[in-house]
């Protein structure tokens, strides 16, 4: 697959760039290895080998996770709810009802977060390949605004970008095309009300690069730009995205 040049790239950050899962997993086994009452609850249920219960509870996190991410992103659930909920709502999985606990838990894992640095294989070079090249990048993300600017100056990636738009910041998630359209006109300069044929010209001129076949593809479909759908959980049920690849590495 070629994948033509473009003046402008919007990236999502994670697990686009800044690799959540790996990081994410590092970060929760570290605060309940630091928990020995939440530990031995865990191994109670899932067995005596610390890693693979670990793994364990992680797989049933996660799904806890993106369920209430979904609430969060719809409107039905507030953030400040979220960032403790989907710790209580695993921990009680293994009998462990501590709300107090889980509230802790959940600030201390957002500190925890921003301490983690791994990168999606190949995030780097595409980034130093657009500056060599001379284009424009900014990182438009449904993230939390307190850790996103942390995660891209501790990872050693902020200064490729121009600008971040964070959904919180504006009042809208992906894929909402006011977001997109945000964060296209600051990246690119350009009102898209006071001069609506360079408008046209400059989102011909654009790519948006995501692993979220809904908030990143589709988003940028509506919002009437070219995606690249990073499909790296190789999902077979997402058509029509501009380029789709299980790796960043067709944008080398």
């Amino acid at each position: 697959m070629k994948v033509r040049p473009y003046k402008y790239y919007l990236i999502d950050l994670d697990r686009t760039l800044w690799d959540f899962d790996k990081n994410s997993k590092s970060a929760i086994c570290k605060l309940i290895r630091r928990n020995d009452q939440l530990l031995n609850k865990i191994l109670e249920v899932e067995g005596n080998d610390e890693n693979s219960a670990l793994d364990t509870f992680f797989d049933k996190y996660d799904v806890i996770n993106h369920k209430l991410w979904k609430e969060y992103e719809d409107g039905a659930l507030s953030k400040d709810n979220l960032r403790w909920r989907r710790f209580y709502d695993a921990f009680l999985l293994y009998g462990y009802d501590n709300e107090t606990q889980a509230r802790i838990f959940g600030e201390d894992y957002l500190e925890q977060m921003i301490c983690e640095t791994e990168l999606m294989p190949y995030a780097k070079e595409i980034l130093l390949k657009f500056e060599k090249n001379g284009a424009t990048m900014g990182i438009i993300s449904n993230g939390f605004k307190e850790v996103q600017y942390r995660k891209l100056n501790g990872s050693g990636i902020s200064r490729f970008f121009k600008n971040v738009v964070v959904s919180e910041e504006v009042g809208v998630h992906k894929p909402s095309p006011k977001i997109f359209e945000k964060a296209l006109s600051e990246l690119s300069g350009v009102d898209p009300k006071q001069n609506p044929e360079l408008w046209k010209e400059i989102k011909k001129e654009t790519l948006m690069i995501g692993d979220d076949y809904t908030n990143d593809i589709e988003g940028a479909m509506i919002f009437g730009i070219d995606q690249f759908f990073y499909n790296h959980k190789k999902r077979g049920d997402c058509p029509g995205a501009t380029y789709e690849s299980y790796d960043l590495k067709p944008l080398l």
